[in-house]
């Protein structure tokens, strides 16, 4: 006779920041999504290089009214607070978290975890309802695109965006909310 498993633990946002405030995770940077805390890899020197040059990008494409939040957490609902590489929001500096926004741009860089950020967390992004969302794809060298989230499905699991577009070297990529503000595809990439 076998036994069934055990449902996972799921912890809420107020659970896991009195976690953090502990000191249970230590240096370790961790990330709540769907109630699972999840460990965070550890950057390599590509990544911290082609996290300089978005960096300085995005400065360049904001004003003193907007909110660059770099490797920070984005509280999205109390099972959610992903920590993605940059996050904008059109306020200014010092908002309050109750009242912030949704941001207008995510964006996350990765190698190593591009699994996680084109599923799960790319379907928590739509679910919220984050309009415009950027993977800076370093083993494929593009920056993909995802626009108009939506969820045919009606299921929790079928949240996704209609608009993909996988731009590659060569190509530029400019903000939903800020089409001015074009960036070369080579440009982000280390």
């Amino acid at each position: 006779m076998s036994q069934a498993a055990p449902n996972p633990v799921r912890f809420t946002l107020s659970e896991y920041l009195r976690m953090s405030d502990a000191g249970i995770f230590g240096s370790r940077r961790t990330e709540l999504v769907a109630g699972r805390i999840k460990k965070m890899a550890p950057q390599l020197e590509r990544h911290m290089w082609t996290m300089s040059k978005i960096n300085r990008l995005l400065i360049h494409a904001t004003s003193p009214k907007d909110t660059l939040i770099v490797e920070g957490t984005l509280y999205l609902d109390d099972s959610n607070a992903p920590e993605p590489d940059f996050h904008l929001f059109d306020v200014p500096v010092g908002t309050p978290r109750e009242t912030l926004p949704l941001p207008i741009l995510v964006i996350e860089e990765r190698d190593t975890t591009y699994r996680r950020d084109s599923g799960s967390k790319l379907r928590l992004y739509a679910r919220a309802g984050i309009a415009d969302y950027w993977i800076v794809n370093l083993r494929e060298n593009r920056v993909e695109v995802y626009r108009k989230p939506e969820n045919p499905t009606g299921k929790e699991s079928g949240w996704r965006y209609a608009s993909v577009n996988h731009l590659a070297i060569g190509e530029t990529v400019a903000m939903l909310k800020r089409p001015r503000a074009k960036f070369e595809v080579e440009g982000m990439l280390a």
